[in-house]
């Protein structure tokens, strides 16, 4: 054991005040009131001080000093300056109690001052896993504190960065789930009718206060199967069979903006149908066997998933990628089910990210759309064309139709198109590489 003088100032120099810990959940606070105070000058003559009527606390946690409660043109029926006052702690009802004093004359009142806004209830929150979920709510959360009771848990959800003392018309409340003294559970809530924004958490139990302490968590807009996508080789023609095979799947809200963060559920199905034995190939009943392969699935947490595969021998496979959508149902993303087809003799650093194969393949995609662009556009031009025909017309028409029906294929081959080459410029790849 050692003595030690911390740097914890409370502006000027204060004696014959009064003070008391109290025991606060998480950090105990060390309350002093009154007392005098005076700034002395170094080499000055000591003289007697200011009586004040001031009340500080220092949080043991921040280890910081703040005034409150002290200002008498906000607060009425301050106790007058004084010192040498007693003070007590009313546990039950959260209030320093203050008794007498000297002023050039002693005192017999007494006063009490709720702090419970500052000492908090006798239970707090510290952590929330996750700290973001879907806006449709639905994400079961673990939260993570001091002084838990399996007595009405509320858990407050509160639109804002700033907590409440009382639940308000921005505040939603869903029921919590004792685990431990440190840790209890729940379900988030629906918050689209505020939005995909920031709230705070907090708790009350056994109809008791909210917590002072609180946690941030951000609503974001829910992952949609039907604007989410995948790339790689390993959705691709003609790589390398025996050697591992790699592919992204890239999560999208409602707004078809990739997410920032993880944790959807993406279900991976890769099935083969093996070659017909060469004793079943004139039997017309026999049924191919089809065998299942294991894809690995890592959720990198930014809103990407990295696949992985492998497929032994030279053949094709098929692959269904599933979303579990906010109703608990399984969706396929956009352009599932993929076909991919396996060859010998393929360079094995093609069926990586940044080979040969998804660089083959962006050279490919940007030809063929800025050819079918060129096309579409020469077709539905109407100058150099007999717009009174009414065949020419409706060639136009058709063209025009025609192309409106494949927006969404072709949706889908430009946002691939898009995220293989911020790939291939996140690894300072041309797609000539």
């Amino acid at each position: 054991m050692e003595w030690s003088d911390p740097d914890i100032y409370n502006e000027i120099p204060r004696w014959n005040h009064s003070s008391i810990l109290v025991e606060a959940i998480p950090t105990w606070k060390f309350f002093i009131f009154g007392g005098e105070c005076l700034e002395y000058q170094e080499g000055t003559a000591r003289s007697f001080g200011q009586y004040v009527n001031s009340t500080c606390y220092l949080d043991l946690g921040t280890v910081k000093w703040r005034t409150f409660a002290s200002d008498p043109e906000v607060y009425d029926n301050i106790p007058p300056p004084r010192e040498y006052s007693a003070v007590a702690y009313d546990e039950r009802e959260r209030k320093l109690i203050i008794s007498g004093g000297w002023n050039n004359g002693w005192f017999d009142d007494l006063y009490c001052l709720t702090v419970g806004k500052i000492v908090g209830p006798s239970y707090a929150i510290t952590q929330s896993d996750p700290c973001l979920g879907q806006l449709s709510g639905g994400v079961t959360l673990t939260i993570n504190g001091q002084g838990f009771k399996d007595q009405n848990i509320k858990v407050l959800f509160t639109q804002g960065n700033k907590p409440l003392d009382t639940a308000s018309k921005l505040t939603i409340e869903v029921p919590g789930c004792f685990v431990s003294e440190n840790e209890l559970t729940c379900v988030t809530p629906n918050f689209e009718n505020f939005g995909p924004k920031e709230c705070v958490i907090q708790l009350s139990i056994a109809n008791g206060d909210m917590t002072n302490t609180w946690v941030n968590f951000q609503y974001f807009l829910n992952t949609r199967a039907l604007k989410s996508l995948a790339y790689g080789p390993g959705l691709l023609q003609n790589v390398a069979a025996g050697i591992p095979v790699e592919f992204k799947i890239i999560a999208r809200n409602d707004l078809g903006e990739n997410r920032a963060s993880g944790r959807d559920i993406f279900e991976v199905k890769i099935k083969r149908t093996l070659p017909v034995p060469e004793e079943e190939k004139e039997n017309e009943e026999y049924k191919p066997e089809i065998v299942e392969l294991d894809c690995d699935v890592v959720d990198l947490d930014n809103g990407q998933y990295d696949c992985k595969y492998q497929i032994a021998d030279p053949g094709d496979v098929e692959i269904t990628i599933q979303f579990l959508d906010d109703k608990g149902k399984m969706v396929p993303i956009r352009g599932s089910p993929y076909t991919a087809t396996f060859a010998a003799g393929v360079n094995p650093k093609d069926n990586t990210m940044t080979g040969g194969a998804l660089a083959k393949q962006i050279q490919k995609e940007i030809e063929r759309l800025q050819g079918s662009l060129a096309e579409t556009k020469k077709e539905v031009q109407t100058k150099e064309k007999d717009t009174k025909n009414v065949k020419v017309l409706l060639g136009i028409k058709n063209k025009v139709d025609h192309t409106f029906n494949q927006q969404e294929e072709i949706t889908l081959q430009i946002d691939q198109l898009d995220e293989s080459l911020k790939l291939f410029q996140v690894h300072k790849l041309s797609k000539d590489a």
